[in-house]
């Protein structure tokens, strides 16, 4: 059975992130997804070690020039969606602007702009932009979403009959029929009270856990 280990906004918290790569480890973790706002050149350094898929977040997309060049180098080559079947990993919401399809022409419209608020709505205080992030799933025939940038442990149902559902529990398993949007929480930097947060996913049984290491 696979487990997915799934990290989000370490910000240069090394200790941290090496603890949530040990703790999901030990739960069985074998893949890695990181979700962006990873931080300096030693955070890069430790995560790559367990050779994660990542997307873009605002960190980078505002601070890459400021990585040494190796790791200016790869940042350049991370998209910033991925879809995998039903599944979809974004630093925010998967809905992105056409016209901007690199990291380099994202930090233009950041410096054009004054702001990365437009390309990265908190989707835990964003209605709208969650009720968009459903329509994108049902649109490109996915189920749920893991999302970071919050810095917050939050997840949502959208029900069959057309309804938005908090979900309370740590853990639950997806229903037919439903969509889910999932914040993982912050490795590094959380706003939801003290830990090392982060989520395990497992698609073979539709298991979300979300993690919080005290």
């Amino acid at each position: 059975m696979v487990t997915i280990a799934i990290l989000s906004d370490v910000h240069g918290n090394v200790g941290a992130l090496r603890r949530a790569i040990e703790d999901a480890r030990a739960q069985g973790a074998t893949q890695f997804v990181h979700l962006g706002d990873l931080g300096d050149g030693e955070a890069h350094e430790v995560l790559s070690t367990v050779h994660p898929r990542s997307v873009l977040g605002n960190w980078e997309v505002s601070s890459w020039p400021t990585l040494p060049k190796r790791w200016q180098e790869e940042v350049k080559t991370w998209p910033f969606v991925i879809q995998e079947g039903e599944v979809v990993y974004a630093h925010a919401s998967p809905v992105w602007p056409e016209r901007i399809k690199t990291l380099e022409e994202a930090h233009a419209y950041v410096l054009e702009q004054g702001s990365w608020v437009a390309l990265f709505p908190a989707l835990d205080k964003d209605e709208d932009a969650r009720w968009e992030a459903y329509a994108w799933l049902q649109e490109h025939g996915a189920r749920i979403l893991f999302h970071g940038h919050t810095h917050v442990q939050k997840a949502w149902t959208f029900t069959p009959d057309n309804r938005e559902r908090a979900l309370s529990a740590p853990e639950f398993s997806i229903e037919d029929g439903h969509l889910y949007i999932v914040g993982v929480g912050s490795v590094g930097r959380p706003f939801d009270g003290p830990g090392v947060c982060y989520a395990l996913w497992q698609p073979d049984t539709g298991r979300v856990t979300l993690r919080r290491l005290e």
